[in-house]
């Protein structure tokens, strides 16, 4: 397996958490052509913020690969830091190859080197996936 790393930053965890969610499907097709048609709900739990990190990512990777569902835009509606809980909505259309590029087929999230710094007004994470 091949891998790639995302870099992903904001003001706050919540939006550098929904960066990183929009480059790893930006990796699968290129946004620009994704319509925010329709909408799906996610949810995603762990007992750290690595591990929350990794099943969120898991959770938009689980829909796009059962549903094919690209997310142009990913909203957190609860970022719940005591019990390590996101609940989002992702904004999107359905992957049509007549439609969308095709772009590089994302395996899984990895632990392997991530990283999440938060400091006042900033916070950047880090994460590679399988391609």
């Amino acid at each position: 397996m091949d891998d790639k790393g995302t870099k992903s930053g904001g003001a706050d965890l919540t939006e550098a958490f929904e960066q990183c969610a929009l480059a790893m499907f930006n990796y699968m097709s290129p946004l620009e052509h994704v319509r925010p048609l329709e909408s799906r709900t996610y949810r995603a739990e762990g007992h750290d913020l690595s591990s929350l990190l990794f099943a969120f990512l898991d959770e938009l990777l689980f829909v796009f690969s059962t549903e094919l569902f690209l997310a142009r835009s990913i909203h957190i509606t609860s970022f719940d830091r005591e019990a390590f809980v996101i609940e989002a909505e992702g904004r999107g259309e359905t992957f049509d190859r007549s439609v969308h590029e095709v772009g590089t087929e994302v395996k899984a999230i990895t632990f392997s080197a991530m990283s999440i710094a938060e400091r006042e007004g900033d916070a950047e994470v880090f994460v590679i996936v399988d391609i």
